[in-house]
């Protein structure tokens, strides 16, 4: 087994007709920068490293690579069938993916835009450029975009498609006599452009800069059965920042589980729609908890054998168990804003106990609902998360459990030191404010704040008595004016409009154009009579206690169910 050069037009020639993904092999997650940074290296004939390649007859899942980047794919909906089969010769990229599927979209293919995807953007050089710059570290200017940036860039499938015949001189002769008839002749520029029109067709024909290994799996089946090659994949991708552990993991569990990548797909989607960024890992943490494997993830714990089995037999079961998740999190929780949940780890033994309790009773969920508060307002997943979910595993597992065990979970994590019981600490904290207004905005009027559909409008935190009187006419310090009694969700548009407004007066205006402001003021003689809230010591003092007495009997109904 030796390194061969290849020329970077052929391996454009095979892709996608011999040369595919293996099922094993993540997502492509490169960004925009980095696709910018692999040409300009290559401009600049920078070493870009090896790839690894793999000739297989086996019957492995392949997917091909995607001729327009599609930075949102399900991945499944890329597998060539006909490519997976037994007895079907094929060439699989172990290690290179990222550079290829790059190259692949520069020169042959183009990326959709981030934010619309029916745009689609194509690579445009600008060959008068390789100039060392002192305010950016890329020398050539390459960019993507719907249609030319500039007569000074050049489309690069062009060296593909329409000047695919022509040789570099005749390119860049016929660029340069363009260019000079638009802005004067430029010696230096001219032969800048001929220098990279040269570099670029040496890119494409010559077998210079790319080198491949291949292990031929087809001439010498038994050095290369597909245990092997997942070994050595497993090997080659476990260096630096290539795959996390969940990635190598989810790799090999595609070996074996052929639906997996889309069972989980479909999972993080699903999870997805709760409002927050669930992302591949917490799937296979939940996994590996509700199968007893500890959340830890380890590619090691799939060489015992089983847990593929398990989790084939036991899918239907763990599904379920996502779907229950996001109704809790949607309808019994609403905490649909991801700043209202430092770690969504704390979702883990909640997947847990619906695996193995699915279908829980209201009364259950207002148990998993005082789980879930305590989790974060305690902070009992600031440190050692996947220790806590081991601790909370085998409470919450048992099957046919009389109900959540949460006086078990809490005294679990009290022992170790942290809290169990609200205090004026938690009430004070700015930390905890947003969590615990949202708490009191969804028991007490069964909405969140968060739940706007315009990202102009998005709630703020607003001051009842208003910050600059409260500061200048009664005197008063940071820890009054910010007192949780005096704060308030309210939309980014109306807090915009509000300003210095006295509460009395804003309150009621709002009140006369029925507005319900019993929802912020929550103490109904101020929401009767909003003139009771005078700018002065005594009224805003009193005020403060009254509201603050209302969170903490509406929170605590909640935690201390």
């Amino acid at each position: 087994m030796s390194y061969q050069p290849e020329s970077l037009f052929r391996i454009m020639d095979l892709i996608n007709r011999d040369l595919f993904l293996p099922h094993i092999q993540r997502p492509f997650v490169w960004d925009e920068d980095q696709m910018l940074r692999l040409f300009d290296s290559l401009m600049r004939g920078f070493p870009i490293q090896t790839l690894l390649f793999w000739k297989t007859k086996d019957p492995i899942q392949v997917r091909k690579f995607m001729p327009v980047v599609d930075w949102e794919v399900e991945l499944h909906s890329l597998y060539e069938d006909v490519k997976s089969k037994q007895g079907v010769e094929k060439t699989l990229v172990l290690d290179g993916q990222q550079r290829i599927q790059s190259l692949f979209a520069i020169f042959r293919g183009a990326i959709m835009s981030r934010t619309d995807s029916s745009v689609i953007l194509e690579a445009f050089f600008d060959p008068g450029s390789g100039i060392p710059a002192a305010d950016r570290d890329l020398r050539y200017v390459l960019k993507f975009a719907q249609s030319s940036p500039g007569p000074h860039f050049y489309r690069v499938r062009d060296l593909l498609e329409r000047d695919e015949a022509k040789n570099s001189e005749d390119i860049a002769d016929e660029f340069n006599t363009r260019l000079d008839g638009l802005n004067g002749i430029d010696r230096e520029r001219e032969k800048r452009v001929r220098r990279n029109f040269g570099q670029l067709n040496s890119l494409l024909r010559d077998q210079k800069h790319f080198w491949g290994q291949t292990l031929d799996g087809v001439a010498n089946l038994s050095a290369y059965p597909y245990s092997t090659v997942l070994d050595i994949f497993v090997r080659v991708n476990s260096g630096g920042t290539k795959l996390s552990p969940g990635d190598l993991m989810f790799a090999a569990m595609k070996a074996e589980f052929a639906d997996v990548e889309e069972n989980i797909e479909e999972s993080v989607e699903l999870l997805c729609t709760a409002g927050h960024t669930f992302e591949r890992d917490f799937v296979l943490k939940c996994l590996l908890t509700g199968l007893g494997r500890g959340a830890t993830i380890d590619l090691n714990k799939l060489k015992a054998g089983d847990f593929i089995r398990d989790l084939q037999t036991e899918w239907p079961k763990a599904q379920a168990a996502f779907e229950q998740l996001v109704d809790f999190i949607n309808h019994d929780l609403r905490v649909v804003a991801p700043s209202l949940v430092p770690s969504l780890n704390s979702f883990v033994p909640l997947f847990d106990f619906l695996f193995h309790n699915p279908k829980p009773t209201p009364g259950e969920r207002a148990r998993m609902k005082a789980y879930f508060y305590r989790a974060q307002i305690f902070s009992w997943f600031g440190h050692g998360t996947d220790s806590v979910i081991d601790r909370f595993h085998s409470l919450v597992s048992q099957p046919s459990l009389p109900r959540f065990p949460l006086e078990s979970v809490t005294t679990s994590m009290t022992t170790l030191g942290y809290s169990g019981t609200l205090s004026d600490y938690h009430y004070a904290s700015s930390k905890l404010r947003p969590l615990i207004l949202n708490l009191v905005y969804v028991e007490k009027f069964g909405a969140s704040p968060f739940e706007v559909r315009s990202k102009h409008n998005e709630p703020q935190i607003d001051h009842i008595f208003p910050q600059s009187p409260l500061r200048t006419r009664l005197g008063l310090g940071s820890a009054d004016i910010n007192h949780i009694g005096n704060l308030r969700f309210v939309g980014a548009l109306d807090n915009n409009r509000k300003r210095a407004e006295s509460p009395a007066s804003y309150f009621a205006r709002l009140k006369a154009d029925g507005v319900p402001i019993e929802k912020h003021l929550l103490v109904v003689r101020y929401a009767q009579d909003p003139g009771l809230l005078q700018m002065d010591n005594a009224s805003f003092t009193q005020f403060k206690a009254a509201r603050l007495a209302e969170i903490k009997a509406i929170a605590e109904a909640v935690i201390n169910v």
